[in-house]
Formats: C-alpha cells, sequence, structure tokens
C-alpha cells in the first residue's frame, strides 16, 4: 500500500480519502455512543464542562454529518465526478487543496468545539470556522464549474449531475449557517432551511451520484432511462428543500411556509417513483452476479426508498400533529445519512481493487460488517421512529385531556413509554461502533494483505 502525502492524480488522491472514511465513520460512532451513554446513564457518569450529554450531541451531530459528509463527499467528488466529464480534472492541485481544505475545516471545527463552546451557533460551529468553510465551498463550486464546463462528454453523466447539485446546496447551507442571519428572522426558520439544504438535498444528492454509478459500472448494467434520472434530479431538487418546515408544525413559523412545506413533500412520490423505476429496471439487465457490497447498495436503496416514504406520509394533515416537533423528524435525517453511509461502504469495496490493486475477499468478516449496517440502521430508524409516534400521542392526549405533558404526572407518562426506547439508542450506536470497527479492520486487511490484481487505468472515460 503507497500513498503519497501530495497526490498528482485523482487515484492517488481516492486512495487517500478511502483509508479516511472509515476513520472517520469510526470517531462518529464513538461519539454517538459517548452521547447515547450520558443521555441513558447521565447519573451514573461524571460530569464536567466537556463531558455533558449536550456538548456530546452537538459534536456527535457535527461529526456525523459535518465530518463523516464531507469524507464522503470529497471521495465521490474526486472518483466520480472526473470520470463521469470523461476528463481529468482541471487545475488538480487547487481541487487537491480545496478537497483537503473541505475535511480540514471540519476537523478544526471539533477541535476549536472543545475550546469556544459558547461561542458556537446554532449549528454547533463558531462564526469564524463557517466564514473559512464558505470560502472553501465558494474555491469547490468554482473548480467544479470550470471541470464541468471543460468535459469532454456531449451530455452530463447522472452522477455528475448530481455531485455539482450536492457542491451548490453545501456552499447555500453554510451560507444559512452563519450565524448572523438568525438576527434577520426566527432561529426556526434558519434551523429548517440548513436542515433542508445540508441533509436532505446535500446528502441525497451524494447518494444518489454514488447509486447512479453503482447500479450500472460494478454489475455491467446499462442505465434503463436517463428521463427517469433528470426526473429523479430537478424533483429533489425543486422539492426536498421546502420539505423540512412541516415538522415545525403549531410553533412560531408562518401558516403558509407550513402548508407550502406539506404540498410539496407531497410531490416527493413523482421523483421517488422515477428512482425507484430506474433502480429496479437498471439492475434487470445487470451481466454480474451482485456480491456482499452489492446486497449492502441494495439495502441502502430501500432505506431510501422508506426514509422518502415516511418524509411524505408525515405530511398528512391528521398525522402531522402527532410526529411535529417530536424525534419523528430524526427518523428522516438518520435515514438519509444512513442511506449515504451504506452506499459510501459499497462503493469503497468496489474501488479497492480499482485504486490499490487487491481484491476484497468476502469472508466471514465482510459479511459481519455488511449485516451490521443493515440491522444498525433498521434497528435505529425503528426506534426513533417509536419515539416520535409516542412522543407525539402523549402530548397531543394531554393537551385534550388539559394536562401539561412537560411536568409531573404529564412527563411521566410521556416518558414511560419512551424511556425504554431512549435507552435502546444506547444499545444501537454501541453496536454501531463495533460494526464500524469491523469495517476499518476489513478495509486495512483487503489493502494490505488481499491478492494483487491489476489497478484501474488513471485515464477516466464515460460510456
Amino acid at each position: 500500500m503507497k500513498l503519497k502525502l501530495f497526490p498528482k492524480n485523482e487515484q492517488e488522491l481516492s486512495k487517500l480519502f478511502v483509508l479516511i472514511f472509515p476513520l472517520t465513520l469510526l470517531l462518529s460512532s464513538f461519539l454517538t455512543f459517548m452521547k447515547d451513554s450520558y443521555f441513558t446513564f447521565a447519573n451514573l457518569l461524571p460530569n464536567n464542562q466537556i463531558f455533558n450529554y449536550g456538548f456530546l450531541d452537538r459534536l456527535s451531530m457535527k461529526t456525523s454529518f459535518g465530518l463523516v459528509f464531507v469524507t464522503i463527499f470529497c471521495l465521490t467528488f474526486t472518483y466520480l465526478f472526473s470520470k463521469s466529464l470523461g476528463r481529468v480534472a482541471v487545475l488538480f492541485p487547487l481541487l487537491f487543496l480545496t478537497l483537503l481544505g473541505l475535511v480540514g475545516t471540519e476537523f478544526l471545527d471539533i477541535v476549536l468545539s472543545f475550546f469556544y463552546q459558547d461561542n458556537l451557533n446554532m449549528t454547533g460551529s463558531s462564526s469564524v470556522v463557517v466564514l473559512l468553510k464558505i470560502l472553501v465551498a465558494f474555491g469547490l463550486f468554482g473548480l467544479a464549474s470550470l471541470n464541468l464546463l471543460a468535459k469532454k462528454e456531449s451530455a452530463i453523466f447522472s452522477s455528475a449531475q448530481f455531485i455539482y447539485g450536492a457542491v451548490v446546496f453545501y456552499f447555500l447551507s453554510l451560507l444559512v449557517a452563519r450565524g448572523e442571519l438568525i438576527v434577520f428572522t426566527d432561529s426556526l426558520l434558519i434551523t429548517s432551511l440548513y436542515t433542508s439544504t445540508h441533509i436532505y438535498v446535500g446528502i441525497s444528492f451524494i447518494y444518489l451520484a454514488i447509486i447512479h454509478f453503482l447500479m450500472t459500472k460494478p454489475i455491467d448494467a446499462t442505465l434503463f432511462s436517463k428521463t427517469l434520472a433528470s426526473i429523479t434530479f430537478w424533483g429533489f431538487l425543486f422539492l426536498l428543500p421546502w420539505t423540512s418546515y412541516k415538522y415545525y408544525f403549531g410553533s412560531v413559523l408562518p401558516n403558509w411556509l407550513e402548508n407550502v412545506s406539506i404540498y410539496l413533500s407531497l410531490s416527493l412520490l413523482i421523483p421517488l417513483l422515477a428512482f425507484a423505476v430506474n433502480y429496479v429496471k437498471t439492475v434487470q439487465t445487470r451481466e454480474v452476479e451482485i456480491n456482499g457490497s452489492g446486497s449492502l447498495m441494495n439495502f441502502s436503496v430501500l432505506l431510501f426508498l422508506l426514509t422518502n416514504v415516511l418524509h411524505i406520509v408525515s405530511s398528512f394533515e391528521n398525522l402531522l400533529p402527532l410526529v411535529g416537533l417530536t424525534n419523528f423528524q430524526n427518523v428522516i435525517t438518520y435515514g438519509y445519512y444512513g442511506s449515504l453511509v451504506l452506499g459510501s461502504v459499497s462503493l469503497t469495496y468496489y474501488l479497492i481493487p480499482k485504486l490499490f490493486g487487491r481484491t476484497v475477499k468476502y469472508s466471514l468478516l465482510e459479511n459481519l460488517v455488511f449485516s451490521g449496517f443493515k440491522i444498525t440502521y433498521l434497528f435505529l430508524l425503528m426506534n426513533n421512529f417509536l419515539i416520535g409516534v409516542n412522543s407525539g400521542y402523549s402530548w397531543n392526549a394531554a393537551a385534550n385531556a388539559g394536562t401539561p405533558a412537560i411536568y409531573g404526572e404529564g412527563f411521566n407518562i410521556v416518558w414511560n413509554l419512551v424511556g425504554v426506547n431512549y435507552s435502546a439508542n444506547t444499545f444501537i450506536s454501541l453496536l454501531l461502533l463495533g460494526v464500524s470497527m469491523l469495517f476499518l479492520i476489513s478495509i486495512l486487511r483487503a489493502v494490505s494483505s488481499g491478492d494483487i490484481t491489476t489497478v484501474e487505468e488513471m485515464v477516466f472515460s464515460n460510456e
């Protein structure tokens, strides 16, 4: 295994991000476990400025939706964007520094959080770090646009389309995260807008870029319909940014905004069906059997579809008061994030022979990784679904009975319904930590001791 401090091309840079990804995922899993542990065993664990639930919760979110996301983002951009455009990257040295800056600023954000906890905005980032992220993201936007203009292909491949959209929305999400914006409008509005641009659109687009690649190249399948791929892209592009406001039903947000969010959420069914049909029809044309990582890809697609179905169903007028302002929103955010992680794990195993020239032996270890990730994220969604629905049911029942649910007997009733589920989150996060550790071991074993095979040629092309 050879790694260079200053990569000269996309292949060498992709190798770096392939190794960084399992490390960041392990860090995120560890912090999530620590956060859940401090929630469940608050009375048994020592509490101080750092080791407390509030700080660990922000740190965990920052690591998962910041560092892990950016690492996957950089890997996808490095390998798939140039490949989809049919040429090597323009101004590669500058692109390398920009992508390294994305990961570096996210890591810097985590480190500085320990020293400037009182100066963090609603996204958990300091204003100075957000400004640095904005500058780096703007540089990436410029480089992505330049590479798009210099493409050799007559049309934009689906993966490149989704990646470019993710670049734009990631930049927009950082502008939203700028702390001064809260001065001019309601913080809930900013939080909703940030969730929509960064998590719903940004994560979904990177995931869809990965899937539109994995459902064709690794299994030698032909994309069923470019039209359906375009419907998926433009549908999610115009609809997803509006869909998070409905979860603040009954808050200070304007009623018209909540209603718009409800109607556009229902419209998500159109791009979702387009994606589902395109995926099924494409996979049916495969000439290579699906292996273990391919089954993980299939499961990630099911998870993505389930997340969007719940996203749509929660828009019904009689259900929205039940799930609004509850943990049900975590089902949607974790669903999108989990889909991305599972898709990225599948992509990682595909890239190891291509980049490192080592085959992956799908042994018991790899099977444990695939099964572990599937079970963990399925349990995570189910558990938070139960927390959200039970909380909403209890709150509404208490309100109708004239009994406040935030203290006294009303609170005890709510906690009796969801307390076990909150404790179960600790077990789930421990399981995720173990699976992430196995994933790291599997990757290190593959790149260091796998059978030697042919490394992919550096000249990228697009069929």
